[in-house]
């Protein structure tokens, strides 16, 4: 059985009790996460990527319904296609395995209307209900993947040619690739630490939501992606903008830049801008 590998977590970055916090085997994997994006060719042994499946089909689930499926991607030369369509990264066919957690409806109406009943479902909430059953079984499955020693990185850039994807993978109407997950033993020495996030003020909220001392708190977070060089060689370039001169560029500066239009969050004016076309002709609804 892989042994799981102790790393530095979120608990002791952000210099928080251990025992307060009660950093068990659990909590360590939970918060020592960390994308890794350069793979080994070494292959994942079938019980461990069984074991792997079967964490993400414990994932919790909207009313049973089990909204999504999961498809398992091996084949070379498939992987490559995958990552040609998201974005050219390369490590999503260096990995030995890619999964990808697609929202799917197509299974409901087919038992709806294998019953003789109408479907009636194709709605925004079944849309989210779906999408969030895909990802709750991401989640399970990185968590599964990390507490065996292997690395992960979740790929959202497979949503980039939504039509294409369903093409390669064979998706029915009513199946959408909500986001992958590439997996594998990661190379060693290519690993940064746990990347800080926001004050726990900014994002956990007691009773009701707050916004008092935002600014302060961001400014602080600021600093310190600033201070580890986060961002150096990963600035969001404004089409049709003079560059800002004397701004410290930092989580602010760098997240701002992404929201100016909805399409740059995909880092081009080209990606996803047709999604909700795209997915009302696959048989969603909104």
């Amino acid at each position: 059985m892989t042994e799981y590998r102790k790393r530095n977590t979120r608990i002791e970055l952000e210099g928080l009790s251990k025992e307060k916090h009660l950093l068990n085997e659990t909590m360590e994997v939970l918060t020592a996460h960390e994308s890794v994006r350069a793979f080994q060719s070494k292959d994942i042994p079938a019980n461990m990527l069984q074991a792997i499946t079967v964490a993400a089909r414990s994932a919790p689930t909207s009313s049973n319904l089990q909204a999504y499926s999961i498809i398992v991607v091996k084949e070379e030369q498939r992987k490559a296609r995958l990552a040609s369509l998201s974005g050219n990264q390369s490590f999503i066919k260096d990995a030995p395995v890619f999964l990808v957690f697609c929202a799917d409806i197509y299974r409901l109406k087919h038992v709806t209307e294998s019953q003789g009943y109408t479907f009636l479902s194709n709605t925004l909430e079944m849309f989210l209900l779906s999408s969030m059953d895909a990802t709750l079984a991401l989640q399970n499955a990185l968590v599964a993947a990390e507490s065996l020693g292997l690395g992960c990185v979740p790929v959202g850039s497979i949503r980039n040619n939504p039509k294409a994807v369903a093409e390669e993978l064979g998706l029915p109407a009513g199946v959408f690739a909500v986001s992958g997950l590439s997996i594998g033993y990661e190379k060693e020495g290519m690993r940064r630490g746990v990347k800080p996030r926001l004050p726990e003020q900014v994002t956990v909220h007691k009773e009701k939501y707050i916004t008092e001392n935002l600014d302060s708190l961001l400014d602080k977070y600021d600093k310190t992606m600033i201070s580890r060089k986060t961002y150096d060689g990963r600035r969001v370039s404004l089409a049709g903008e003079p560059e800002k001169h004397g701004v410290d560029y930092g989580w602010r500066e760098h997240t701002a830049r992404r929201c100016t239009k909805p399409e740059t969050i995909a880092a081009s004016a080209s990606l996803r801008e047709n999604l909700k076309n795209i997915l009302e002709k696959r048989g969603f609804s909104f």
